[in-house]
């Protein structure tokens, strides 16, 4: 968080200098500080460590690949002259224990074409989906057991 808010700062300077990046490091500190309690509880927030990371590049590197193909599958419906929309919504069942992990699929399953997380009940995560075979690729997905991946490291 402190490498972003700094980065943000130099950009908004528009100039990289020993000044910018101190009155940056030092504005970062006191935000950071200022607001240690409200970017993660002690049970949200868990160990960053190398294996933490290397799975959640390997997240980052999946939602990037299901992007692209989710882009295709939405280009070939919206296209085919028949249209073949065939929307829902759909139930599946929350795994992750995690509220931090809750919302980062929730976002994740937003962030593919053709599908959006409407809610989180419970349990449950409501989805709206373009077509019926969006609902099926939803249970059990790669991104899921990614997010899932992520709080096992933290064991």
């Amino acid at each position: 968080m402190f490498a972003l808010l700094l980065l943000f700062w130099v950009i908004i300077d528009a100039r990289l200098s020993v000044e910018t990046v101190l009155v940056g490091s030092v504005a970062s500190l006191a935000i950071l500080y200022l607001n240690r309690d409200l970017l993660f509880s002690k049970e949200e927030g868990g160990p960053l460590t190398g294996r933490f990371f290397l799975n959640f590049f390997s997240l980052i590197g999946t939602l990037v690949v299901e992007i692209i193909k989710s882009n295709i599958q939405v280009a070939k419906i919206v296209l085919s002259p028949k249209m073949p929309i065939d929307p829902g919504f759909i139930k599946i069942p929350v795994k992750p224990k995690k509220n931090v992990n809750k919302v980062l699929y929730g976002n994740v399953i937003t962030l593919t074409p053709g599908t959006l997380t409407v809610d989180i009940i419970g349990d449950q995560y409501i989805i709206h989906a373009l077509t019926k075979d969006t609902i099926k690729d939803l249970e059990d997905s790669v991104l899921e057991e990614k997010i899932l991946r992520l709080e096992v490291d933290e064991k």
